[in-house]
């Protein structure tokens, strides 16, 4: 069961408010109000993942967009091709996605031979970015586009946490919209990567 809460990330230049989506029975959604006036935008917002999670996507070139790594240097997506993939967007300043990384390394450490676990940062900094890598002694991959990189947008991500599940020819073959456990996370790689894969 998921909610949602408002959120606008710190020194993002543009006041754009964030939506970003929660387990109900988590700390962070318990005692929380909301202001009326945002309600009904709360409301788009649950209906946009009901509708948006599970698509697929078919955004022309999303894997050739620059990202960068910890070293510095320019990737992109596709220079991780040849396997199944998994990747999701993730801040220091969303709880949710805080929250479920270290679900997500599990999940790297029980399938990292048969799908490559991507996590891309919508930070402000690239400090903010390695600090939360840091803190959560991450092993898989982690590449930074920032809260102005276009990759998101290209997707057609809307909240977050987001994360993809790219088949081994790079379409994206469902999207996953809120927190993820491991469970979940196992589930739809089963689903989605490693059942179509062998079908």
């Amino acid at each position: 069961m998921l909610a949602s809460w408002i959120g606008f990330p710190p020194d993002a230049g543009t006041p754009v408010p964030w939506i970003v989506m929660t387990a109900t029975d988590s700390p962070s959604a318990k005692n929380r109000t909301l202001p009326l006036a945002l309600a009904a935008l709360v409301g788009l917002a649950i209906l946009v993942a009901v509708f948006t999670s599970g698509s697929s996507s078919d955004a022309a070139g999303f894997d050739e967009i620059v990202l960068t790594t910890p070293d510095g240097d320019s990737t992109t997506l596709a220079a991780y091709a040849g396997k199944p993939m998994v990747v999701n967007f993730f801040a220091a300043w969303c709880p949710p996605c805080r929250a479920e990384l270290p679900d997500i390394e599990q999940i790297h450490g029980e399938f990292g031979d048969q799908v490559t676990i991507i996590g891309v940062s919508r930070d402000n900094t690239e400090n903010a970015w390695k600090s939360v890598v840091a803190e959560n002694s991450l092993t898989y991959p982690t590449l930074f586009e920032g809260i102005d990189g276009t990759l998101f947008e290209t997707i057609g991500g809307v909240n977050m946490p987001t994360t993809l599940f790219i088949s081994a020819d790079g379409e994206v073959v469902h999207t996953a919209i809120g927190l993820q456990d491991d469970d979940s996370l196992r589930s739809l790689i089963d689903e989605h990567l490693l059942e179509s894969a062998h079908g």
